[in-house]
C-alpha cells in the first residue's frame, strides 16, 4: 500500500546440474546428494567471498552447478569492471536550491536532505571523494566538471559520480543558479579525449530534477496479481565516445519529479534506503530497479491543491555500461 507523503514539485508546485537425468541406486543415489550438499556449500562460500572482497578476488573462481538445474554462478571478473584502484574516484554533488528572480525558478526547499544523503550514500558507504558544491551558475558548474575530469587521480581511481540537485525541464536541460544548461553540454568533459583517464571506466551520473511538466496518474492493480505476470595494456582498441555512462534520472523524459519540503525528494530517499541495505553487494542495474520499485510503490502525492493529489513517479534508468559494476569495500589500508 503506498505511503502518502506531503511532496512538493521541482517545478515549484507545492504537493507533494550439471546433473543428468539417470537411473541410479540407492547408494548411488545417496552418494549423489552427497556430493550435491559439498557444490552447495562450496557454492554458497563462493558467494559470500564475493560479497566481502573485491571482484577481482575470483579470476580463479569457476562456476558452480547445484541440482536439479538450479546454477549458482561465481562473478566473471572478465565482464565486471575493474574496481581495485587506489581511490573509488570523485562525487561531484550540486545542490542547487536558491535562484536568480530572472529565471522564475522558485527556491527548492528540502534539497539539503537531498544533498546530505547522497554524500553519506557516494562517502561514507561507497566511499568517494565528495565535494559538495552549493547554488553554482552553469559557467561555475560546467568549470568544476572540467576541471574534475583533468585531475591526474582519475588515473587511480575506479570511477567518477556526478550528482545534479536542481530545477530541470523538457529538452534535457537542468538549471545553474543564473539560468539552464543542457545537460549533454555539461558532461562533455567527461567523455572521450577530454577525460583520457576514464576511458573504459563507469561515469555516473544522477539526477534529482523535473524533465517536464506531465504529472503521473498512475493506475490502479490488484494486489493479488502482483508479481505473477509476467581490454590489456598491450592492445589498442576503440571504445566509444558514449560508453560506460549511466544515468539515473528521477523521472522519465517530460515528467515532473517530487520533493518534500521536510524530507527532500522521492528519489534520492529512495537510493538512501536500497544502497544502504544492498549498495555493497549488488550489481548497479540491480541496485537502481529496487530504487524504481521503492518510488513506484512507497510514494504518492498528497497536497492541498487536488490536481497535485494521487500522483505517481518512476525514475528512469539509462544505462550506456559495457560492464557490470559492483561497489566493494575497505580495499584500502594506510601505509
Amino acid at each position: 500500500m503506498s505511503k502518502f507523503i506531503q511532496s512538493s514539485k521541482e517545478q515549484g508546485q507545492q504537493g507533494t546440474s550439471f546433473l543428468s537425468d539417470v537411473n541410479q541406486s540407492p547408494a548411488e543415489s545417496s552418494q549423489t546428494q552427497q556430493n550435491i550438499n559439498v557444490t552447495r556449500q562450496q557454492s554458497f562460500g563462493l558467494t559470500e567471498t564475493f560479497l566481502n572482497n573485491s571482484v577481482t578476488s575470483l579470476a580463479a573462481a569457476s562456476i558452480a552447478s547445484v541440482g536439479s538445474g538450479h546454477h549458482v554462478r561465481a562473478i566473471d571478473p572478465n565482464h565486471c569492471y575493474k574496481m581495485d584502484h587506489k581511490k573509488r574516484g570523485k562525487c561531484i554533488i550540486f545542490n542547487n536550491k536558491e535562484f536568480a528572480k530572472s529565471t522564475t525558478m522558485p527556491a527548492r526547499d528540502g534539497s539539503d536532505f537531498d544533498a546530505l544523503r547522497m554524500r553519506e550514500i557516494f562517502g561514507d558507504l561507497l566511499q568517494f571523494d565528495v565535494d559538495v558544491h552549493v547554488n553554482r551558475t552553469t559557467i561555475e558548474m560546467l568549470q568544476i566538471v572540467a576541471k574534475a575530469a583533468a585531475e591526474e587521480s582519475n588515473c587511480d581511481s575506479d570511477c567518477l559520480a556526478l550528482v545534479i540537485l536542481s530545477h530541470g525541464g523538457d529538452g534535457g536541460i537542468v538549471y545553474g543558479t543564473n539560468g539552464f544548461i543542457k545537460l549533454e553540454v555539461l558532461i562533455e568533459p567527461l567523455k572521450g579525449l577530454g577525460c583520457p583517464a576514464l576511458i573504459g571506466k563507469p561515469k555516473l551520473i544522477f539526477i534529482q530534477a523535473c524533465r517536464g511538466m506531465q504529472l503521473d496518474e498512475g493506475a490502479n492493480a490488484s494486489d493479488t496479481k502482483r508479481g505473477k505476470t509476467a581490454a590489456t595494456a598491450d592492445t589498442a582498441y576503440k571504445i566509444p565516445t558514449e560508453a560506460d555512462f549511466l544515468y539515473a534520472f528521477s523521472c522519465p523524459p517530460g515528467y515532473f519529479s517530487f520533493r518534500n519540503g521536510k524530507q527532500g525528494s522521492w528519489f534520492i530517499q529512495a537510493i538512501t534506503k536500497v544502497f544502504k541495505k544492498h549498495g555493497t553487494n549488488l550489481e548497479i542495474m540491480q541496485l537502481l530497479t529496487r530504487v524504481n520499485q521503492t518510488v513506484a510503490m512507497e510514494f504518492e502525492s498528497n497536497s492541498q491543491n487536488k490536481d497535485y493529489t494521487g500522483k505517481k513517479q518512476i525514475p528512469a534508468i539509462v544505462s550506456l555500461l559495457t560492464k557490470d559494476l559492483y561497489f566493494t569495500r575497505n580495499r584500502w589500508t594506510e601505509d
